[in-house]
């Protein structure tokens, strides 16, 4: 093998290495998975590129690619008959006013196979403040490993799951951590 060839090797390897150390990189109390099989899944998403979004009907304007390249991204699972999930709401758009400049997006996703069709109305009620959006299929639900309601996922400026099932009061946490990285 060339020289050239063995860098790009050892290099990829580091890179591919350095992602995969991501994984489990908050404490598993942080989470709500109380079970060992919800944890392995959502250890198996930690650390890898975040999931496609299969969404529709947003509100408070739709979310691109583009729109979160280089941004720390909190995902916010959740459902109209949650009350953990109602309450959380205004933490988030405190969240995203108090970081938004340096870079945060929060992205709201109404799931579960209950409640879907009170988005809309849900969201006005609770004043909601961020882009959002209905998982009518429920197949970012499936790709994302949402077992519980809230589920937050955090994705970091390179578009890699740092951490997904973390309860409401980790987040700032996760934030701050991941906004003090330099962007790509």
């Amino acid at each position: 093998m060339t020289t050239k060839k063995l860098l790009l090797i050892a290099l990829g390897s580091l890179l591919l290495g350095g992602l995969a150390s991501r994984a489990g990189e908050f404490p598993d109390n942080w989470t709500w998975d109380d079970k060992p099989a919800y944890r392995a899944d959502h250890a198996a998403l930690e650390g890898k590129r975040m999931p496609a979004f299969h969404v529709s009907d947003w509100i408070n304007g739709g979310i691109s690619a583009n729109d979160i390249k280089g941004k720390v991204v909190v995902v916010d699972f959740y459902a109209t008959w949650c009350g953990p999930c109602m309450r959380a709401i205004p933490h988030n758009n405190e969240l995203l006013k108090k970081y938004k400049d340096q870079g945060l997006v929060i992205i709201g996703v109404c799931t579960s196979s209950d409640g879907q069709e009170q988005f809309a109305a849900n969201a006005q009620e609770h004043q909601l403040q961020y882009p959002a959006a209905r998982d009518p299929e429920l197949k970012s639900e499936k790709a994302w490993a949402v077992h519980y309601y809230p589920t937050y996922a955090i994705i970091d400026r390179r578009g890699i799951v740092r951490v997904i099932g973390l309860q409401p009061e980790y987040v700032e946490s996760v934030i701050k951590k991941l906004l003090a990285e330099p962007a790509p």
